[in-house]
């Protein structure tokens, strides 16, 4: 097909970008070239359709005042650690009884790992909907309910997507193992837009455009490459 084929890879590829006509790539991976364009965050499958068609059959006893606790895991930059588990229950114990009108619901990821869980489950399995992995998954539930979120500090995937509601994102920040220029990159970049918030003892309101990066980056793509 010779120059019939336009390539455009997402996320870095890690290779020069002269082997494709178009690369998406995040902004906090500093990747530079003229057929480059940015995103603020990762892309991600969801659509203000799949939210609102998102089934409420779930097993949360109330979807008013919901505060979302979403938790990632492990990976090379973080240790995610029973100390930083702790300290974060600590802070949602804390919330709920200063905040008695608000419901808590707290989903792990795939990344989570199973003692975690299990110490979210018998932590807070009394104040709050703990999705223990083995019924339906209730995120896009929580984005399409919650009034806050809160969300661990090692996914950038997942604070993107949330970043998708135009709601409040709070940020529990976990210690670094190794400190990635990235991903400090990224959370400053997400401050500065007034998306995210670190998490402190206080859940506030506030607003920002709904981050809808695939829409933006499709609407530059398109007339390029429709001729």
């Amino acid at each position: 097909f010779k120059k019939k084929v336009i390539t455009i890879h997402i996320q870095n590829p890690k290779i020069n970008s002269k082997n494709f006509d178009y690369v998406i790539a995040p902004k906090h991976d500093n990747y530079e070239n003229k057929n480059v364009l940015h995103t603020s965050g990762a892309l991600h499958q969801f659509t203000q359709e799949m939210i609102d068609e998102c089934s409420d059959k779930i097993n949360i006893n109330c979807k008013n005042n919901l505060v979302s606790i979403i938790i990632g895991g492990p990976n090379r930059h973080y240790d995610f650690s029973n100390k930083a588990v702790y300290d974060l229950i600590k802070k949602i114990k804390f919330f709920k009884k200063k905040f008695n009108n608000l419901n808590f619901v707290v989903i792990p990821s795939r990344r989570t790992k199973k003692v975690t869980l299990e110490i979210l489950i018998n932590e807070l399995g009394k104040i709050a909907y703990v999705w223990d992995k083995k019924t339906i998954n209730p995120y896009l539930f929580a984005l399409k309910h919650s009034k806050y979120f809160i969300l661990t500090s090692d996914s950038t995937s997942m604070i993107s997507e949330c970043a998708f509601t135009g709601k409040p994102v709070h940020i529990y920040h976990l210690p670094f193992k190794r400190v990635s220029t990235r991903i400090v990159n990224f959370h400053k970049e997400f401050e500065e837009k007034n998306i995210t918030r670190k998490l402190d003892e206080k859940l506030e309101d506030w607003n920002y455009t709904p981050l809808n990066e695939a829409e933006r980056i499709a609407g530059i793509i398109r007339p390029r490459i429709i001729q």
